[in-house]
Parts: C-alpha cells; sequence; structure tokens
C-alpha cells in the first residue's frame, strides 16, 4: 500500500515539476535576452529590439551571424564567454565580459531560443 501511494505521488508531482523547470528557463530566456539587449549590444547586434546600435566600428559579429556557425552549441558558448580574447596575439579580440555563470547560462538560454526558432 506504501509503495502505490509514492508512486500516486510521484505521478501527481511530476508535472508540477516539470512546469517549475519550464518556468525557470522562461525566466533565463528572459533575462538573458536582458543582458544582451543591455551588455553585449554596445558590440554587437544582440537582439532585434535592442534600443541603441554597437558603438564598436566595425561592429562585432551580429547575434544572428554568430547563431549559424556550425559548432554553435550552449557549452560552445559558455566556454567562448568564460574564457578572455584579447590579448597580445589577438588586441581587436573580444575582452572577457566577467559574467557570473548563471549570467552566462541566462544569455545562452536567450541564444538558444533563437537558435531553435
Amino acid at each position: 500500500m506504501r509503495i502505490k501511494f509514492v508512486l500516486l505521488l510521484t505521478c501527481l508531482l511530476q508535472p508540477t515539476l516539470a512546469w517549475s523547470q519550464d518556468a525557470g528557463d522562461a525566466d533565463d530566456v528572459r533575462q538573458g535576452h536582458r543582458l544582451a539587449s543591455e551588455l553585449c549590444s554596445t558590440c554587437h547586434v544582440a537582439t532585434p529590439d535592442q534600443a541603441t546600435l554597437p558603438i564598436r566600428h566595425p561592429p562585432a559579429p551580429p547575434f544572428a551571424t554568430i547563431l549559424k556557425r556550425k559548432d554553435f552549441t550552449a557549452e560552445w558558448l559558455t566556454n567562448f564567454l568564460k574564457t578572455t580574447h584579447r590579448g597580445l596575439d589577438e588586441p581587436n579580440g573580444m575582452p572577457n565580459p566577467d559574467l557570473a555563470d548563471f549570467q552566462i547560462k541566462q544569455i545562452a538560454a536567450y541564444l538558444m531560443s533563437v537558435h531553435q526558432q
């Protein structure tokens, strides 16, 4: 009897757990869109609705172009954002944006949502 109760409880809670995960993902996408609009748009055309054009001339690659890379994945983007790309060997490379892990996750969620459309 106890096993049946546990199974029933598991079945009833499963949709709630899935819903809370979806809600978290949707919030990450929203926050990632906000971060891209505020931070990344300084150099990139990051979102279709960003308020200003990039100040960098020429601008860095638009996110739409980055999304077309054959090796584009959430893991690739996470690694890319965690490493510094500017140095003596590449003085015009992207500076390290010094994002927290949760911010990188949010930007990756936003870009993956756009990539899947």
